[in-house]
């Protein structure tokens, strides 16, 4: 089950005395990495051992605390944090953060969960986590629908709007998202002129009102000699363009 719960903690594990490891030397910076928490900001060797010494060393990171909306507690392993390799779960989550997760397991005696919120747990491609489907199960149907959800995917991403010819130093054959994109590198103020996803009547005006905001612009035409040419007049909702 997909459920989202609040970050609460990092569980580690403290390491005993017989279970010294060597510390490791950053080559490039110099600097020591204690082996059990990962902390990394050591000038000399006898600090990485101070650390451990004094008790300040939290141990290795073994997973993340979380808490349910219900008030379960739940348990993130750190190898169930993402696909990719996680040393120290700190750089990924805070307390208090919502993550998305899905529930592995459910320890009924300590009344607590075990989690895993990697992208492929969530997205579950493989129905692994998918409940068995009877002998009844119409297959066929559902390998359909995700053809036909797959290919409507596919015309969405291809170009909604019709190319035209207009000339003026404005006007460019980009959709929305090329023309926030150029925007980036332009002056507040700045236009874009691009076609419209509405047709071969409409124009689309965006403009920079200010750092990453945009307005769009309905522009629709009149009188126009062909599909591709400009209209002779040009309109923004009821007033006529100059």
């Amino acid at each position: 089950k997909l459920i989202t719960c609040s970050v609460i903690g990092i569980a580690h594990r403290r390491p005993q005395g017989e279970s010294y490891d060597q510390a490791i030397r950053n080559d490039e910076t110099g600097l020591w990495q204690c082996p059990f928490c990962q902390q990394d900001n050591f000038p000399e060797l006898s600090e990485v051992w101070n650390h451990f010494d004094s008790g300040s060393c939290p141990g290795q990171a073994v997973g993340v605390k979380a808490r349910l909306d219900n008030g379960v507690t739940g348990f993130i392993p750190t190898k169930f944090i993402s696909d990719k390799v996680v040393k120290r779960p700190e750089e990924r989550v805070k307390v208090g953060m919502t993550v998305h997760c899905r529930i592995m397991k459910i320890n009924i005696e300590k009344f607590s969960v075990d989690l895993t919120c990697r992208s492929s747990d969530l997205s579950d491609k493989n129905n692994e986590w998918k409940l068995p489907k009877d002998t009844y199960y119409d297959f066929d149907t559902e390998a359909t629908h995700l053809k036909q959800d797959e290919e409507l995917k596919k015309k969405q991403q291809r170009t909604t709007y019709i190319k035209r010819v207009i000339a003026h130093p404005s006007f460019h054959n980009i959709n929305f998202k090329q023309a926030e994109k150029m925007m980036e590198t332009m002056d507040q103020g700045d236009v874009i002129i691009r076609p419209s996803s509405k047709g071969e009547n409409h124009l689309t005006v965006t403009w920079k009102v200010s750092e990453g905001i945009y307005q769009h612009v309905d522009v629709r035409e009149e009188g126009k000699e062909n599909a591709f040419s400009l209209g002779s007049t040009l309109w923004i909702n009821t007033e006529v363009c100059g």
